[in-house]
């Protein structure tokens, strides 16, 4: 039955949530939400030309948006084809680097991690031995002068006079011990050492005893005294040489329960990293420092490879503009593997000039969290958010239409300083006025770039993730002729439109693009 009250079993507005039901409120929301973000990500399929209603919409809509170029170009076999094959080649060459990386930095922490043994007669281990033996040989001299030194009283020792054995018999095991795990000789070998000094000792203090006795029955008495604590002496060693051996055991096998143990490699002053070893068939990560350093190469290399294969990823760039309808800024290029030196000269520029601004904001990011708010969180944070800004911006950037995009208004930046200012009239003085100054100079290049986010800023954030995430070794062979596109159609939905550029045209001044 249809009447006025009638409802539909599913509400299509609010991605899907049954409204025949009473669902929660938190089911609803993750609904409504799931709702928002395919819509965002659909809209280019569904709806060209104009940009999706909601901030979380446009968002979506910006990170998909590459992905949607590159399937609309990759439809023609021709451009597959050569896409396929530069970004595998380039795949290959990185993966390669990667390889060679790994397999050297286990090597070297396999060849660190291996304790040298007693039994390889090299020169150095041969010299550590010499050493560990001497210092045994004249601990167990000094038990032995412990041993002659006493007087007997009966059976019984001189409270001093045992203090002083006891103590030269911890000396010597101490000894035996450290010996072990300097890796001068193995445990066991360096207590039989010890205990058969210690033997020695007890004898020659015996027989020394037997020289002084009066009579021939306190002679051998005084042996057989000997030969008893000389056993015992021994036993005492092999045992705690033993113990230690068993602790040390006991505090790897409890480190290696705690999570994957990395054996430490040596490494030069001011750095501390574990590489990854295999243990058993299993590859264990290393430290952050690790990686840090190694994706740190790896992104080195594949700027190398993209510079060197930079003509394809143009005309690539070129192709995915004529399939999107979006007017192309590159011209059509044989391309070539090749060094663009002033390309990357140009590059190095953009970079610096990026770092810059970057920096510019730490004197107004410090007197905000400054003295009240301030709190190393907060700066961090406040500091992130503005790095992300910036790659925001040039990330519009990369289409050289956004260097010639009006400009009505000064950057958010300069207003949110100027209102400052306002409250506080010492924001107008001296060295404060001086930086507002040299802000505005230095920001003023990017002025257009900046006027395009801030007319757009939820899907030009959007694109900046996806170019973000895409940055990661290998994936930037695989988005970087999207990016430049991506930019073009965004900056084409700009409610004030910038003159379109004919390809071929020189690039305007200050361009950031590629």
């Amino acid at each position: 039955m249809k009447g006025k009250d009638f409802k539909p079993l599913r509400d299509e507005t609010d991605g899907g949530t049954p409204t025949g039901q009473e669902a929660p409120h938190g089911r609803n929301l993750a609904w409504k939400l799931w709702g928002e973000v395919r819509g965002g990500a659909e809209h280019f399929q569904s709806a060209k030309g104009q940009l999706p209603p909601g901030r979380i919409r446009q968002f979506f809509y910006g990170v998909t948006l590459p992905f949607h170029i590159a399937r609309t170009t990759l439809a023609n076999p021709a451009v597959r084809a050569t896409y396929v094959r530069v970004t595998a080649l380039q795949t290959a060459f990185l993966l390669a680097i990667a390889g060679a990386w790994a397999l050297n930095e286990v090597g070297d922490s396999t060849n660190h991690e291996r304790v040298p043994s007693s039994h390889e007669r090299t020169p150095l281990n041969e010299e550590a031995r010499t050493r560990a033996e001497a210092r045994i040989e004249a601990r167990a001299k000094a038990l032995d002068a412990a041993l002659k030194a006493r007087e007997r009283q009966g059976d019984a020792m001189k409270k001093d006079e045992a203090v002083a054995v006891t103590k030269a018999v911890a000396a010597l095991i101490a000894e035996a011990v450290n010996s072990g795990k300097q890796g001068a000789m193995p445990l066991d070998e360096a207590a039989e050492i010890a205990a058969d000094a210690a033997e020695a000792a007890a004898k020659n203090a015996a027989e020394h005893a037997a020289d002084r006795a009066d009579s021939e029955e306190a002679a051998d008495k005084a042996a057989d005294d000997g030969d008893t604590l000389g056993d015992e002496l021994a036993t005492t060693i092999r045992a705690a040489v033993a113990e230690a051996a068993r602790d040390a055991e006991a505090a790897r096998d409890t480190a290696a329960t705690k999570g994957p143990r990395v054996q430490r490699e040596k490494q030069k002053k001011g750095l501390d990293i574990d590489a990854p070893t295999l243990r058993g068939g299993v590859f264990f990560l290393g430290s952050w420092e690790f990686w840090a350093l190694f994706f740190g190469s790896l992104s080195a290399v594949q700027w190398i490879v993209v510079a060197l294969s930079r003509d394809y990823h143009t005309a690539i760039s070129r192709e995915a503009s004529l399939a999107t309808g979006v007017p192309p800024e590159d011209p059509d290029i044989i391309p070539r593997v090749r060094l663009n030196f002033p390309w990357m000269r140009a590059k190095l520029q953009r970079r610096w000039r990026a770092f810059m601004l970057f920096a510019m904001g730490f004197p107004a990011l410090a007197l905000i969290t400054t003295p009240v708010l301030w709190a190393k969180p907060v700066f961090t944070a406040l500091s992130s958010l503005w790095g992300f800004w910036w790659l925001i911006v040039f990330t519009a950037a990369k289409s050289d239409r956004a260097w010639v995009a009006p400009v009505t208004r000064p950057s958010w930046f300069l207003r949110g300083w100027a209102q400052m200012a306002r409250g506080l009239p010492f924001l107008r003085w001296g060295l404060f006025r001086w930086y507002a100054a040299v802000m505005t100079r230095r920001t003023e290049p990017v002025a257009s770039p900046v006027a395009c986010v801030e007319r757009q800023p939820w899907v030009f954030a959007g694109l900046a993730f996806t170019r973000f995430v895409g940055s990661i070794p290998p994936f930037r062979c695989f988005t970087r002729p999207f990016i430049p596109v991506a930019s073009a159609h965004l900056i084409g939905l700009d409610p004030q439109q910038p003159p379109a550029l004919k390809p071929g045209d020189s690039p305007p001044p200050h361009s950031a693009g590629d």
